[in-house]
């Protein structure tokens, strides 16, 4: 009797639960891959991929470093992605179905081994692609974390349908490639590196099954094709397996590791244990319906949810896992890791994310967070020091900066606390104060010395472009100094803070703007606005701003906050391109926080105007509607944060600044519990009158993240007027003892 109770309350309450909203039905995932009013492409992909999914199985390209909406020839659907980086990186394994056997060396025929297709003809969807190729193949590809399934559907004729492996093409460089071929299984590896023409290097480890037998297979490198033979090696080889022609549909799973064959077996078998490639397109669309549902709008028209979701969806795809399901993952030191109770993260574009996308999923997905931080002092403790721009197990040293600094301290501002934060703080100390800190084959900060000495780096030919540098070291000090101080470390705090001062050095009075100096201490002669001499993409007009710890000393410097507003002013009144100007650019992280800067200087009406007329234009449910390289979820989690109408200034402090959201009721999901932000009137009203947390009114345009972590209600009412009304200032960080300008 009470077996049958129960079993009626579960159904009960089953059917009184209320069903998770498709919310991957919202996500558009080709924004972003066209180039935009701002003269770049976004670099996204459609694909099959899981959130944070080492699998990322996408149709790359004939020519080029990455899919693009306008050109509709593959080679292939490789296995390993990364969406917006600005250059060339993985592809490896690409899966090319094809009609007949291979007679000519496709790593020097590349061209006869390629297939057009038609956007009409191509589904994508979170963790789901398909596309009918020029063959009349039919594609499709579906995602587990570490594993896929793809099923290809030939049409009728006499050619053998065969599927091609050509593991000398990927999207940076292939130093050299192992395949074997046996029966229905075929397993090897890639190793590749080269990010951005560097020297980085890994090599990732494949296991492909095919549901049949293959009734032909061979091999080939840029020689000659060897039918028959089963395996090859060398940095230009490769296989192929046929099947009958009366084998209609062939049905492929495949595994992925960096650390064996075996494990990407293993990874395999308990990911994907049979062969239904429906069940597993579900599977991925309950699991990205479960990562988009930690936050759920209401309101708004369909265009709007499309291009914020989109951005969700973006800002969870990377950092990608690293270890395999037995926990292993081949660490810094190319020694075999075990990950213990944490994931192994890895793809850390730091330089790009300390400035938005940590905090959200800090915010969304505090178990992550942590991940990703202990994931970095991992890499740290194996390899030397913090990396800047990680792949796989090893640093490509691309940007500038120590911006795993602030990736560390906002995961623990934000309250992601899981990780060893003892060992994170003593990894920053370490690379603030020993010129020598580095990750492996690159120093942790170049130029460190004449930091230290001078305060400031100078213009030389090792660094042409140290007033970025500067800056950027300046704010991974600052970082430093917030996590030492909630650590208890109260000397260290004090340091860095008064070093994190030192901006003023490079800030000339004359001008007005942030300048290089040479190596005599002068600043570089025949100075403009829009120059970008001492500059790491982009200008003095777009870095100046980068102050962002310390506003209220940039606005004092800049001669109040009057004289701020009309300089913003002439900076909002046009969009920069990667062509230049010295105006706002969007597509480049160091001007991510500058519209929120109206809020220091009393016109946060201003911010609320500038944020919302970049959405409108510059975003737009388009494949064009992404301005510049996303950098793994930079620039849409920049869109979340807008669109939400709350934005994390500060690098390193657990706040948020405020301007207005663009729908009228929303609900977050904040690790534990569920927020609930009103904003009744959006979008039409596009000011904010008043904000209060739980009804205590917040009067300084900041919410901080002790009162956000636990409130139920954050309301916002808005008006279709301004209120000029300058409120009170947001904080500010500044060491008691100002350095001065010099």
């Amino acid at each position: 009797m009470k077996v049958l109770f129960l079993a009626s309350f579960l159904a009960l309450a089953a059917v009184a639960a209320p069903a998770q909203p498709d919310l991957a039905s919202e996500v558009n995932p080709y924004i972003g891959t066209r180039v935009s009013s701002q003269h770049d492409i976004g670099n996204t992909l459609p694909g099959a991929t899981r959130p944070f999914g080492m699998l990322y199985w996408s149709p790359d390209p004939a020519f080029g470093f990455g899919y693009n909406y306008d050109q509709t020839t593959t080679r292939g659907f490789g296995l390993t992605h990364l969406s917006g980086p600005g250059c060339g990186v993985f592809g490896d394994v690409p899966i090319f179905p094809m009609l007949g056997l291979p007679t000519l060396p496709p790593p020097v025929h590349g061209s006869a081994y390629t297939a057009s297709y038609r956007h009409q003809d191509e589904t994508a969807e979170p963790g789901y692609y398909a596309v009918k190729l020029s063959s009349g193949i039919e594609v499709r590809l579906a995602a587990a974390v570490h594993s896929g399934i793809a099923e290809f559907a030939y049409p009728e004729g006499g050619d053998p349908h065969t599927l091609l492996i050509d593991l000398s093409r990927n999207l940076s460089r292939v130093d050299d490639t192992q395949i074997q071929i046996e029966g229905n299984r075929i397993t090897g590896s890639v190793a590749g590196g080269g990010f951005c023409h560097l020297d980085n290097r890994y090599r990732i480890y494949f296991v492909i099954e095919t549901e049949q037998t293959p009734t032909q297979a061979g091999t080939f490198d840029e020689l000659r094709v060897r039918a028959g033979q089963r395996s090859a090696s060398g940095p230009r080889s490769g296989g192929y397996i046929g099947f009958a022609p009366s084998t209609r549909t062939v049905r492929l799973k495949a595994g992925l590791s960096f650390v064996s064959i075996a494990n990407a077996s293993e990874n395999l078998a308990r990911e994907i244990p049979d062969w239904d490639l429906e069940q597993l397109r579900h599977q991925a669309r309950a699991d990205w319906n479960s990562a988009l549902g930690h936050i759920v709008v209401s309101g708004g028209d369909a265009a709007h949810r499309t291009v914020f979701y989109t951005a969700l969806y973006h800002s969870l795809l990377h950092p990608t896992v690293f270890s395999d399901i037995n926990g292993q993952y081949l660490g810094f030191d190319g020694v075999v890791q075990q990950s213990g109770g944490h994931r192994q993260y890895a793809n850390f574009s730091s330089w790009d994310i300390y400035r938005t996308q940590v905090q959200l999923i800090a915010m969304l997905m505090p178990d992550v967070a942590a991940d990703l931080a202990q994931s970095l002092v991992n890499d740290a403790e194996q390899g030397g020091g913090l990396p800047i721009w990680p792949i796989a197990n090893d640093e490509s040293s691309c940007m500038v900066g120590d911006p795993s600094s602030p990736v560390l301290a906002s995961i623990y501002a934000f309250g992601a606390r899981n990780f060893d934060a003892k060992k994170a703080l003593a990894q920053m100390i370490r690379g603030a104060d020993d010129p020598l800190a580095h990750s492996r084959l690159y120093l942790e900060r170049p130029g460190l010395s004449d930091f230290l000495s001078r305060g400031y780096i100078p213009v030389s030919e090792l660094d042409p472009n140290p007033a970025s540098v500067t800056l950027e070291n300046e704010s991974a000090d600052f970082t430093v100094a917030q996590l030492a101080s909630a650590r208890g470390d109260k000397s260290t705090a004090e340091r860095l803070l008064l070093r994190s001062d030192q901006w003023r050095k490079i800030f000339d009075p004359a001008t007005g703007y942030i300048r290089a100096r040479n190596d005599k201490g002068e600043f570089l002669p025949n100075f403009k606005p829009d120059m970008t001499d001492g500059y790491v993409e982009g200008n003095a007009a777009q870095y100046t701003w980068m102050v962002p710890f310390n506003l209220r000393g940039l606005i004092k410097a800049l001669g109040g906050p009057e004289a701020t507003r009309k300089r913003l002013d002439d900076y909002f009144s046009q969009y920069a391109s990667w062509y230049g100007g010295p105006y706002f650019f969007i597509a480049n992280e160091p001007s991510f926080g500058n519209p929120w800067i109206y809020n220091w200087t009393g016109h946060p009406w201003r911010t609320q105007e500038v944020v919302r007329k970049t959405l409108d234009d510059l975003f737009t449910d388009t494949p064009e509607g992404l301005p510049g390289n996303d950098d793994l979820g930079s620039t849409s989690s920049w869109v979340v944060f807008a669109y939400l109408g709350l934005f994390p200034e500060i690098p390193g402090v657990g706040g948020l600044t405020v301007s207005t959201p663009q729908f009228p009721s929303v609900e977050i999901k904040l690790g534990g519990h569920t927020l609930r932000l009103e904003a009744e009137g959006a979008p039409q009203k596009r000011y904010v009158e008043s904000v209060t947390v739980d009804g205590t009114p917040v009067r300084n345009w900041w919410v901080g993240w002790d009162a956000l972590s636990r409130a139920r209600e954050l309301k916002m009412t808005l008006s279709p007027a301004p209120k000029l009304d300058p409120g009170q200032e947001p904080p500010s960080f500044a060491p008691p003892e100002s350095l001065g300008l010099q």
